[in-house]
């Protein structure tokens, strides 16, 4: 967990229990608890168990859908988003410091036949959930609105989730602590402390400040790190200092250098040290120089799909029916490169990934029926080995600067209602040092309308291309 995620669930956790003094907390607390009923103990257990999960799912519910409205209407993320986040939670914090008067109020307390026309631990479900949802009862902290005004500028629903199932637990906690002892002498001192001691309440709405303050100082440091849109309608990125190379949606290659634009003779474009390369007509490969996109040399390539270009060599990946090949060429001399150098082949349901170089290093992804895997080539030494390797996550379209590695990494996620995919999955675009164990970390990941897909890596930024809904794009987040 992030730390801006992080600072999400403690200010929502916060929130959710200064809800207690509403009053239909107080009241939550007398239906469910004993109430001078010792006969029906495990009956409030059973409705304090149903209660907590009833929570969650309100919370969100409301906040998932508010953060996935935001990515809807405006995309997720980006320094704008993260800036107008953080006003709205300085501003709610200013607020709960001076004790302002809750404003707009919700004057809604739960509906009473429940408790009397349904069995209590299905009615006690039903009033988790409306507590949950936070805006069907009376709002006792103006963290309730400022969260619903984050989740929205955000546009994340990996975010609004967080943010949904702290402020449900929240919510829980007071309920489930007191009901089971509330006709007990304990029981009834915390009741009536919280409702004699109105300097409680005080002190948790400054709670709430607190923690919304770290929530803006974590979104105002995340403006650094947040993604931004590089093209609105393009895909398979390219870069190499100041240029990116990509692909509009109608294939033809574009390369972007020092804030002008040129149209490049072919497809599937990729930059690397002076060079650039398209796929061109007549399933050749030519070789440009990327400074005036003058033509250098031209190599046969029948069938071939994705490329990579570095100071000395053509690496480029071919699918000819059911069979992948990876192939090189030594770029000693452009105008005439070195003979065609096999490197990896596969055949379905095995897959090879898009190739990416950095001097003369090859890194590839392979793609099997029971593991995944990144693989490298020494294509001067011919040292091979594995990067990283997965029997339960894919890992798909690795590019490399340096000591540094990024992927698309995805994974088998929680069952509903915190899946963040129809099919359970989770995408991350991830980033690792070459050579040290683990997965590396998440610098960004997507709503589940979208797949993360081919990536590229400069000195401080990863970009990833974006496919799905409104045609690809892509992004790029800070290293």
């Amino acid at each position: 967990m992030s730390v801006l995620e992080l600072s999400l669930a403690v200010a929502a956790l916060l929130v959710g229990l200064t809800g207690a003094w509403s009053p239909c907390g107080f009241s939550m607390v007398e239906t469910i608890g004993l109430a001078g009923d010792g006969g029906r103990r495990w009956t409030t257990i059973a409705a304090c168990v149903t209660f907590v999960p009833g929570a969650v799912v309100g919370g969100v519910v409301t906040f998932g859908s508010l953060a996935a409205l935001g990515e809807a209407t405006h995309g997720a993320g980006g320094r704008l988003a993260y800036l107008i986040a953080a006003g709205i939670a300085v501003a709610a914090a200013a607020a709960e410091a001076r004790g302002m008067r809750i404003a707009p109020q919700i004057r809604r307390q739960l509906p009473q036949g429940w408790r009397w026309t349904m069995p209590l631990p299905l009615a006690s479900a039903l009033y988790g959930i409306l507590l949950g949802l936070g805006f069907t009862t009376f709002v006792l902290s103006f963290g309730v609105w400022a969260l619903a005004g984050i989740s929205v500028a955000l546009g994340d629903p990996s975010a609004g989730l967080v943010i949904g199932a702290a402020f449900g637990i929240g919510r829980a906690i007071p309920v489930i602590a007191v009901s089971p002892i509330v006709d007990t002498p304990l029981g009834i001192r915390c009741v009536e402390v919280m409702a004699e001691r109105p300097a409680l309440y005080r002190i948790f709405r400054l709670g709430d400040a607190l923690t919304l303050g770290l929530v803006a100082a974590a979104l105002a440091a995340s403006t650094a790190t947040a993604a931004r849109t590089e093209v609105g309608n393009g895909a398979d990125p390219s870069v190499t200092g100041k240029a990116l190379a990509f692909q509009r949606h109608d294939r033809a290659g574009v390369l972007r250098f020092r804030g002008h634009v040129y149209h490049l003779p072919g497809r599937d474009p990729a930059v690397g040290g002076p060079y650039a390369a398209v796929i061109a007509a007549g399933g050749h490969i030519q070789i440009l120089n990327r400074y005036d996109r003058s033509v250098i040399g031209s190599v046969p390539a029948p069938h071939a799909q994705a490329l990579a270009i570095s100071r000395g060599w053509l690496a480029y990946l071919t699918v000819d029916g059911g069979r992948y090949a990876l192939r090189a060429r030594r770029l000693q001399n452009p105008t005439n490169p070195g003979r065609v150098r096999g490197v990896a082949s596969a055949s379905r349901p095995g897959q090879i990934g898009h190739p990416s170089l950095d001097g003369g290093r090859l890194f590839y992804s392979v793609s099997k029926r029971h593991v995944n895997s990144i693989k490298r080539r020494g294509l001067r030494s011919g040292e091979r080995g594995t990067v990283l390797r997965s029997r339960t996550a894919e890992l798909l379209n690795p590019s490399v600067n340096g000591r540094h590695l990024l992927y698309v990494r995805v994974s088998r996620g929680p069952e509903p209602p915190l899946a963040t995919h129809p099919r359970n999955l989770i995408q991350a675009l991830m980033i690792k040092r070459i050579g040290h164990r683990g997965p590396g970390r998440r610098i960004y990941s997507h709503s589940p309308d979208r797949n993360l897909w081919s990536t590229s890596l400069s000195g401080r930024r990863g970009f990833v291309t974006l496919l799905g809904r409104g045609g690809p794009k892509i992004v790029s987040a800070h290293r």
